[in-house]
């Protein structure tokens, strides 16, 4: 991770980095590295050096999460989104633990849908267990992890339980589990519109949920084009 950082810091731009913070509400530093620039400088390193495996690899996942840097951070998705199949049920736990890390949008939007959601196509019996347990912490991310974890699911997705993990936050006045369970209804309407449409109206959500869910379904009425269920 020390040397990690330094190729990050000799390439990263201040510049760069003020915006960046300023963006994410001065929640973390960075060292200024866009994300094509960032993902190329993980892949050389990684090329470099490899990656340790099993309890090592999982202590590197929790110290990159231990580093200030924002950078370091997005290493773990950038290291492991294309090694899932490598990966044994054992590091969901680690996923688990690293989406209450130094929480916001962006880390908890990889770390659910990518890393954990890609490990739960493989040991599906680990759903319940897991997204039970989020969607009832008071912890809001945990809450949102539970929603949007299955985005990239599409016709594989789990529609009844997306449907009850929206409504069981339906009274959240949070603005991130609200905008999450739109953007997750507005993915699966990709794959079943009539489905989503038929729970928008029958449910009484919150308006910004609502207007997520149906963004693509309103513009294609818009447009003139067919929506295919």
């Amino acid at each position: 991770i020390q040397e990690l950082g330094k190729v990050y810091l000799q390439h990263g731009n201040p510049s760069n980095a003020e915006g960046m913070s300023r963006y994410m509400k001065e929640q973390f530093p960075y060292y200024g590295i866009k994300t094509p620039q960032r993902r190329a400088l993980a892949a050389a390193f990684i090329a470099e050096h490899g990656l340790p495996e099993g309890e090592t690899l999982k202590a590197l996942c929790r110290a990159c999460f231990e580093s200030e840097y924002r950078e370091l951070h997005y290493f773990v998705g950038d290291a492991l989104s294309k090694r899932l199949k490598t990966l044994d049920v054992s590091f969901l736990a680690v996923f688990e633990a690293l989406i209450g890390t130094h929480s916001w949008w962006d880390s908890v939007d990889f770390l659910a849908p990518k890393l954990a959601g890609g490990l739960f196509l493989r040991f599906p019996e680990q759903i319940a267990p897991y997204t039970d347990r989020w969607i009832e912490s008071d912890n809001f991310w945990y809450q949102r992890a539970a929603i949007i974890f299955q985005l990239g699911y599409k016709q594989k997705t789990d529609a009844q339980r997306l449907f009850k993990n929206v409504l069981r936050r339906a009274d959240s006045k949070e603005f991130f589990v609200q905008k999450g369970a739109g953007w997750a209804l507005r993915e699966y309407s990709k794959v079943n519109p009539t489905a989503v449409m038929s729970f928008v109206q029958g449910h009484k959500l919150p308006a910004l949920t609502t207007r997520e869910a149906l963004r693509l379904m309103k513009m294609a009425e818009k447009f003139g084009i067919p929506v295919v269920t």
